[in-house]
């Protein structure tokens, strides 16, 4: 077993539900050692089924991100990872298994219909934790930690999606990295660029890398202590990077940290987050959105994080049981959010969150 699987086993505990990425991935730790894995498909109904919104609630105080009104609705059930609308939010798009444990991209519409759609399945997806649109919704990028051109060399790699012709095809210089999360950006260039959390393929340190989205050297913004395990990813209008590390505080808990320019300074603490941890801004940038484990409800829920003084409150609680919270994205151009959540078994859905 190789290093890379080792850090997968420690943190991805999440892959323990899929017999088959499990086996991929190093057969890593489940976050749950009690619970039985179980498997269902990113197609089928045996989930969480789509109906009315499961909760909605106010997200406090500062702007635009923060007043007003939020609602929760379910939109198809599946087994997913991660999570992302297209840049109008019509359509979401998610990682995850299908009901032959096969790993790979979905499609689900926000419009109601309780199904979901296969993008692309298989290889070279193993296990595809990460998943973010470009800026002009043409392409996804997935990141898959557990691709490799060997079982015993997982390199781990970023992959694109051409949504217009359906090609899968990998990001030149995104081999190695072991990328958990991702997001894409526009770069200073007006180009879009590639802002992927991982480990330096050279010295195996955690931290977060930008490349552009056509290929390119992966550049470090930063890496190192205090990272640990970083995966959720979000990218301020102003360049700041926001980081969720689902190991860096010291009891184990997950923290977020700001990047600026190469600077790594801890947002708030104590996060009982999920993996690959779920993270995005509020379109105004008052505030961030984290997906997290609610320990007394047995509940996923999301908590709003203030900007910039880190105050943090309550926004919304998920449904009862989905208490495996996965990863978060908002649409590029609106106040719309989707995420992962599953449950103990196995079971999960495909979450659509919108004011």
């Amino acid at each position: 077993m190789t290093e890379a699987r080792g850090d997968l086993r420690r943190s991805a505990g999440v892959l323990c539900a899929v017999a088959s990425l499990a086996t991929a991935a190093g057969n890593p730790g489940c976050s749950r050692a009690e619970e039985t894995p179980g498997r269902t498909s990113a197609g089928s109904t045996g989930g969480t089924e789509a109906g009315p919104p499961v909760g909605s609630g106010t997200g406090g105080e500062g702007g635009a991100g923060g007043g007003g009104s939020y609602v929760i609705a379910p939109l198809a059930p599946a087994l997913p990872f991660d999570a992302t609308p297209d840049p109008g939010g019509a359509y979401v798009y998610f990682t995850g298994i299908d009901e032959n444990g096969t790993a790979g991209v979905f499609k689900a519409s926000t419009h109601g219909e309780v199904r979901s759609t296969e993008v692309a399945v298989g290889a070279p997806f193993v296990a595809p934790l990460g998943i973010a649109t470009s800026t002009d919704g043409g392409r996804l990028f997935v990141a898959d930690p557990g691709a490799g051109s060997a079982p015993s060399a997982d390199a781990g790699g970023l992959f694109a999606i051409d949504l217009a012709g359906g090609a899968v095809a990998p990001v030149p210089g995104g081999e190695g990295l072991l990328a958990r999360g991702l997001e894409v950006t526009r770069g200073p260039s007006g180009e879009d660029r590639i802002v992927v959390a991982g480990r330096d393929p050279e010295d195996g340190q955690p931290g977060v890398f930008a490349l552009p989205a056509r290929g390119g050297v992966a550049a470090a913004l930063a890496k190192g202590s205090p990272l640990v395990d970083p995966s959720g990813v979000a990218v301020a209008d102003d360049g700041d990077v926001f980081v969720c590390d689902t190991l860096a505080s010291p009891d184990g808990t997950a923290t977020i940290f700001r990047i600026d320019d190469g600077f790594v300074s801890p947002v708030v603490a104590g996060l009982h987050a999920g993996y690959p941890c779920g993270i995005a801004l509020t379109l105004d940038g008052a505030a961030l959105l984290v997906l997290a484990r609610d320990v007394v409800r047995g509940a996923g829920e999301i908590a709003r994080i203030a900007l910039p003084s880190g105050a943090r409150s309550r926004l919304d609680a998920g449904a009862l049981g989905h208490d495996e919270p996965g990863g978060m994205h908002r649409a590029k151009g609106a106040d719309v959010f989707a995420f992962a959540d599953r449950e103990a078994q196995g079971k999960g859905s495909v979450f659509l969150l919108r004011r």
